[in-house]
């Protein structure tokens, strides 16, 4: 259950207030090191990357992204601002990588480097289709138009259901909307809410107020594990799943009960209470998770294994979730829209998408990623795409190249997909 922000690695310091010229310049110089064996890798970098990253790790990323893409074999600029830039590093194989840099002001060196996954160039939404189908274990999709007749631009197995990971925190939020919860409320940090990672807020103390506004920020931009245990706590369980349908979830049994991220972890940690808990009737698994309020958390004991992912998860459809994500286009969730754009998970191409609003979620055998877009038109569009392998790792940068080819046709395209069909 992390934030799906940054691959690769991210290591961006505070940026100067100024910086010198000479942007494209390093970017250049980045370029030329992405190769099978690096060589003079420390010469571009300020000393104080190093504190963030050791010159042997960083080598290793830079020829892993060689090994995935090939050598680049141009250096495109698409926007700067005072001591950062950003780049398209094309590639031999037809790969293009997003890279932003920023230079430190005194030596004029690179003192932060952001690789986003790379995507292949000029890839339809029908080949980003293609693709995943072609991936190992199940995988599904759905590029929609919303509104009164929505229509489906591309679809894989969009009624399929899957493990959705931290997705499942959007109905927490649609919950917020439909039970009309004052954003301004205020609730006190319970020591019994408090989860595992990701997010800040389970070492806060106990009592510290935060607003539903700032739970549901956290929740969603950071995909705090803290915040949205303390928000459905203050919703009810049963609240959230009575509300299921009413967000366009085609089966909430599935939803059933519906996990606190600390109930997880939990399970997760003990493969004796994980097994008990998959052969329950429904109506014990309540009762079973009460049992479990006292059990300490405890990160090394919890699996880092797909083990579970298909009985011991929130579950749903890529139509269930471009059906809640259509919830998020009412004229009662503009605070709501607000949140989800805090994070857009992926490079948006913002000369013809003006909205982007994302919640995704990833775990051992577990990827998902949803969009709510908005082009020029105002039409309003959805883009959600997940990957389970109950047996096997799943290649994260694969995945999420393919989602960003999906975004980058949509942007050409600005929705129009289904027209060239």
């Amino acid at each position: 259950m992390r934030v799906l922000s940054g691959f690769f690695i991210l290591i961006f310091c505070a940026l100067p207030a100024a910086a010198g010229a000479g942007l494209e310049t390093a970017a250049g110089e980045v370029a030329a090191l992405i190769a099978e064996k690096p060589a003079g890798v420390a010469e571009p970098f300020d000393k104080s990357l190093f504190r963030h990253i050791s010159l042997e790790k960083l080598s290793e990323v830079l020829a892993g992204i060689y090994k995935e893409n090939g050598a680049v074999l141009q250096t495109v600029f698409a926007s700067s601002s005072a001591g950062s830039g950003h780049f398209f590093l094309d590639t031999e194989r037809g790969y293009r990588i997003p890279l932003a840099i920023s230079l430190d002001a005194g030596s004029g060196k690179i003192n932060g480097i952001f690789f986003s996954p790379a995507y292949k160039k000029d890839t339809s939404l029908k080949d980003v289709r293609e693709r995943l189908a072609a991936l190992p274990g199940r995988t599904g999709l759905l590029v929609r138009r919303l509104g009164e007749k929505p229509e489906n631009l591309e679809a894989l197995n969009e009624d399929a259901y899957f493990a959705v990971g931290s997705a499942f925190k959007l109905y927490v939020l649609g919950t917020l909307i439909k039970e009309g919860l004052s954003w301004e409320k205020v609730f006190r940090l319970k020591a019994k809410d408090k989860s595992l990672p990701t997010g800040r807020l389970r070492d806060w103390p106990d009592g510290s107020p935060f607003t539903v506004h700032t739970l549901a920020a956290l929740m969603i931009s950071e995909s705090d594990n803290t915040a949205s245990d303390a928000l459905i706590s203050a919703l009810g369980r049963r609240t959230i799943e009575a509300d299921l349908a009413a967000l366009g979830h085609s089966d909430p049994e599935r939803l059933k009960p519906f996990l606190k991220t600390s109930e997880l972890f939990k399970l997760r940690a003990d493969t004796e209470a994980s097994l008990e808990y998959m052969n329950l009737p429904a109506a014990e698994k309540y009762d079973f998770l009460s049992s479990l309020e006292k059990v300490p958390l405890d990160l090394d004991k919890v699996k880092r294994s797909p083990f579970g992912v298909d009985k011991i998860e929130w579950f749903a459809s890529p139509a269930d979730l471009c059906r809640l994500m259509g919830y998020f286009t009412g004229k009662e969730a503009g605070k709501a829209r607000e949140i989800l754009a805090l994070n857009p998970g992926l490079d948006i191409p913002r000369e013809k998408l003006v909205y982007a609003g994302y919640k995704g979620g990833s775990e051992p055998g577990v990827l998902s990623m949803t969009w709510l877009l908005k082009n020029k038109r105002s039409e309003w569009l959805c883009l959600s795409a997940s990957w389970n392998n109950e047996k096997d790792g799943l290649a994260e940068s694969e995945f999420f190249g393919l989602l960003q080819s999906a975004l980058n046709a949509l942007g050409e395209s600005g929705g129009q997909e289904a027209q060239k069909k």
